[in-house]
């Protein structure tokens, strides 16, 4: 069988079926001063023989959560990356505490790559192979910059990139609308509103007319993070009573502008009052360079497989395309559109089998993915001091 259709079947097993021969381990990671927490897993097997050594390595992956308040524990990411681990590969999973504080920091993710790798580097059964990286929603464009970082340089197999985003400036038009285009065709999703209140809480005082909405950005940000912390999607009804009273405890100017943001949970922000809302916070956003991936593609030079679900409401598919677009010519790119999953709410089992296409072109894109860390791809070298 061509290499990697094997771990793409054993992934896609564990993953539908809750299946995992696997050993979680919690470990740490050096960062920055900081001790973090980070989750191992490890093939039974390969957590077996690592106490008394092992002649061979076995491929490791470095996987970023999103801008959740679960962050490493998010029931999507714990069951993608126990079906890594079920392939015979490893997964190191790092906790990133800005990001699980809802705060869109560009810092955290480079610095946490290398501290995830030293990590690696110093394990026996481990040492020996350059790593995979894999991010989500915006870990997505996160671990395509942080592969371009020197330091990384050669210690990097391939970047995967799942639910990511191309241009800011569009995505948060979606954000507030729900349009989106591609080759000239309009297309329109409902967009879930998590998203227009993470970049609320994070952007909205940078806009020159709400400096002063210091208020209404904390209570998006409690808004986001109470929907995290009781696992609840930023659409359920349960959501309401808890949009309302953080309203009305805002004085009248930011009770106005939150509400521009965060309407009542079944309804799209009101177009006349939003949109300059949304064009200011695209604006900011753009003018940030660590928040955009594409200025920086043409310094990655280590092979990128891009995932998007077909029915995202954070960021739809189409900027996934787009971003696969603009590569520079002869990059080693692939992009991917399924319809088998949805951002990542993890909350039902997936079947692989919806139909013998979509299947089949899952299967191909996880092969795809497990080839990055084909033996002889790349030389064995010793961990690092």
């Amino acid at each position: 069988m061509t290499f990697g259709y094997g771990p793409a079947l054993r992934f896609a097993r564990s993953f539908m079926t809750g299946w995992v021969p696997v050993v979680e381990q919690e470990i740490h990671i050096e960062r920055d001063g900081r001790r973090l927490p980070a989750s191992l897993l490890l093939p039974r097997a390969a957590a077996r023989r690592g106490r008394v050594g092992r002649r061979r390595p076995i491929p490791a992956w470095v996987v970023l959560h999103g801008i959740t308040r679960s962050g490493r524990d998010h029931p999507y990411l714990a069951r993608f990356a126990r079906a890594v681990a079920a392939t015979g590969q490893a997964a190191l999973v790092p906790e990133i505490p800005e990001w699980r504080e809802i705060r869109l920091s560009t810092e955290a993710a480079t610095s946490t790559v290398a501290a995830s790798l030293l990590a690696l580097e110093g394990r026996p059964e481990l040492a020996g192979r350059k790593v995979g990286l894999v991010g989500f929603s915006f870990g997505a464009p996160q671990a395509i910059i942080a592969a371009t970082d020197p330091a990384l340089a050669g210690r990097v197999a391939g970047v995967v990139a799942f639910g990511g985003y191309c241009s800011l400036e569009e995505s948060t038009r979606f954000q507030f609308t729900g349009a989106h285009e591609i080759d000239g065709r309009e297309e329109s999703l409902a967009p879930d509103p998590y998203a227009r209140w993470v970049v609320g809480a994070n952007y909205l005082t940078r806009i020159p007319d709400h400096q002063d909405a210091g208020g209404a950005a904390e209570a998006l940000r409690a808004l986001a993070a109470h929907a995290g912390d009781n696992n609840l999607l930023a659409t359920d009804p349960e959501m309401e009573p808890v949009r309302r009273r953080l309203a009305n405890g805002l004085d009248p100017a930011e009770r106005t502008v939150f509400e521009v943001i965060a309407p009542a949970t079944d309804t799209l922000p009101d177009p006349v009052r939003g949109g300059p809302v949304a064009e200011g916070l695209g604006e900011v956003m753009a003018a940030i360079p660590e928040l955009n991936p594409v200025p920086y593609l043409p310094r990655v030079n280590v092979p990128v497989r891009l995932m998007h679900g077909a029915a995202d409401q954070l960021f739809p598919y189409t900027q996934t395309i787009k971003l696969g677009r603009v590569f520079p010519a002869g990059a080693d790119v692939a992009t991917t559109v399924t319809g088998l999953f949805a951002h990542a709410s993890g909350r039902d089992r997936t079947s692989l089998f919806h139909t013998a296409s979509e299947a089949l072109r899952f299967l191909n894109a996880l092969a795809s993915i497990f080839r990055l860390m084909q033996p002889g791809r790349f030389p064995r070298t010793s961990p690092r001091s």
